[in-house]
């Protein structure tokens, strides 16, 4: 009867005790290196020199070095885990952009969309100078346009020269629009940033600055 209890509690007791002395067997092999070195440090700065509960000071000074070098491995682990999967999330991003690359058509859309929203959502530069109003989609109405270029290019007809290009965003995609020239007078310019402006166009003008227009292109030079 007793070898049956015996037996009993052994094979309770056994898988625990293993896996205590595993645990035990890695935490010495991976804390042995550095054990030394942080203890020294504990001691140097006159840390932990005093015992806790049952413990003496250099049983403490001992587990809390064993502590601190775990948690400094596990931070390590970590933190090289991210930055290898940052690094294989990149890897299947540029393959993404690859295979999509080489599809006729479709890439063509595909690099244009990703220009827009890069140069739309960058913070490296500013891609539109100034918020104005224009008249479109006829002179009675007016629609929010970003200038992006205000070089462009002399033509032969001195009635069309000094034109201003204008992106007018579609609402409420603003990835999406369309690049309108205009003569300068032709523009109201706005006391609003583009950030602002941008989510205007985005919540289909229920967010709206309410800064007051400047003038016309020729009062404001």
């Amino acid at each position: 009867m007793i070898k049956k209890y015996f037996f009993t509690g052994l094979a309770l007791l056994l898988p625990v005790v293993i896996t205590v002395l595993i645990i035990n067997f890695f935490i010495n092999l991976l804390t042995k290196p550095f054990q030394n070195v942080v203890e020294d440090i504990l001691s140097y700065y006159g840390l932990l020199e005093k015992p806790i509960l049952f413990f003496s000071a250099t049983q403490v000074l001992h587990l809390t070095s064993k502590l601190l070098i775990i948690v400094t491995l596990i931070f390590i682990t970590v933190f090289v885990g991210l930055l290898t999967r940052m690094m294989i999330t990149r890897y299947f991003i540029h393959l993404g952009d690859y295979i999509i690359d080489k599809i006729p058509f479709i890439n063509k859309i595909y690099k244009a969309t990703q220009e827009v929203i890069k140069t739309l959502f960058s913070d490296e530069k500013q891609a539109f100078s100034q918020v104005v109003l224009v008249p479109f989609p006829h002179n009675k109405a007016y629609s929010l346009g970003m200038i992006t270029r205000e070089d462009i290019p002399e033509t032969s007809d001195r009635e069309h020269q000094g034109l201003v290009s204008v992106f007018v965003p579609a609402t409420p995609n603003p990835t999406m629009g369309y690049i309108l020239l205009f003569k300068r007078n032709q523009l109201v310019f706005l006391d609003m940033k583009v950030e602002d402006a941008l989510k205007t166009i985005i919540s289909c003008g229920v967010i709206f600055n309410n800064n007051k227009k400047k003038s016309k292109s020729n009062n404001h030079e």
